[in-house]
């Protein structure tokens, strides 16, 4: 006895796939086996015929002078965890940050302490929020929101006119075994070793109000900023940027961890504090 396996093909493709309906299992007698090997063969030939147009249906997407974005295009977005941190700034002493990154939120709060009139104060708010990605997160794009929240104080203690200031700046770093490549450099930082990470710049992210105080003239500011990523941090783009295929393939498939930093001055401030926030989308 000769056992045939019958498959059916639905005669339409279902989100770019052929879709096999059944499989039906019967017994003939071998008085019919040539006709079966026929059927079989045809069966087969459609098999591949519909594999050939569900490949060439996926292959024909947009191209980069289409969308600007082609490896993304038409994938669903995925939550990839959201996290917030705090800086604030005082004429009152407070400990210093940890200097290090930390796995935990050690560094999630942060206070730094104002020098007085009319000096300067510079700070870096490194890692205060971070986001740890596991193996395959996502396939092709890491896509950030950044969200500040802040307010802050200017006072001229002082007994002649002076120009205060106040700025900061917010740039991400991407940390994973991957940037530890020898052929990886980074071109955010000046073309130097990735050393297992990536700087990524938002400059357009910034804050910068310089303006002249009077004597005991005081002011206050309380704003909101969100900035989008725009292209976010995409294979294409980094490929562009000079990092080879083979570290990005490697960066996207394993886990890393994304840190969120905030650099900044204060001159003639009296008082600062603000909440950093990230989200993080992918494919």
């Amino acid at each position: 006895m000769i056992i045939v396996i019958r498959l059916e093909l639905t005669g339409a493709i279902v989100h770019g796939q052929a879709r096999i309906r059944s499989a039906e299992i019967a017994s003939l007698t071998p008085t019919n086996a040539p006709k079966m090997k026929s059927y079989i063969t045809k069966i087969a030939v459609l098999i591949l015929s519909g594999l050939a147009v569900v490949t060439g249906l996926r292959a024909a997407g947009p191209s980069i002078q289409d969308v600007g974005e082609a490896g993304s295009f038409g994938h669903p977005a995925l939550y990839m965890g959201a996290t917030s941190g705090f800086v604030s700034m005082s004429t009152d002493p407070c400990p210093s940050p940890t200097p290090a990154p930390t796995p935990g939120f050690e560094n999630n709060n942060q206070c730094f302490e104002l020098a007085p009139a009319p000096a300067t104060t510079s700070f870096d708010a490194a890692d205060i929020c971070r986001i740890k990605l596991p193996k395959k997160a996502t396939r092709t794009i890491i896509y950030p929101v950044l969200n500040f929240f802040y307010v802050y104080s200017m006072n001229n203690t002082t007994a002649s006119d002076g120009q205060a200031r106040f700025q900061f700046t917010a740039n991400l770093t991407i940390e994973s075994p991957a940037l530890n490549d020898p052929s990886c450099t980074d071109p955010n930082n000046g073309g130097m070793p990735c050393n297992g990470k990536l700087l990524l710049q938002f400059t357009p992210n910034r804050v910068f109000d310089d303006r002249h105080l009077d004597p005991a003239e005081h002011c206050q500011v309380r704003l909101t900023l969100t900035r989008a990523g725009n292209a976010g941090v995409n294979k294409e783009g980094l490929v562009a940027s000079g990092i080879p295929q083979a570290v990005v393939d490697n960066l996207f498939a394993g886990a890393m961890t994304i840190r969120l930093n905030v650099v900044g001055t204060a001159k003639l401030v009296d008082f600062a504090s603000f909440n950093a926030s990230m989200r993080l989308f992918g494919d």
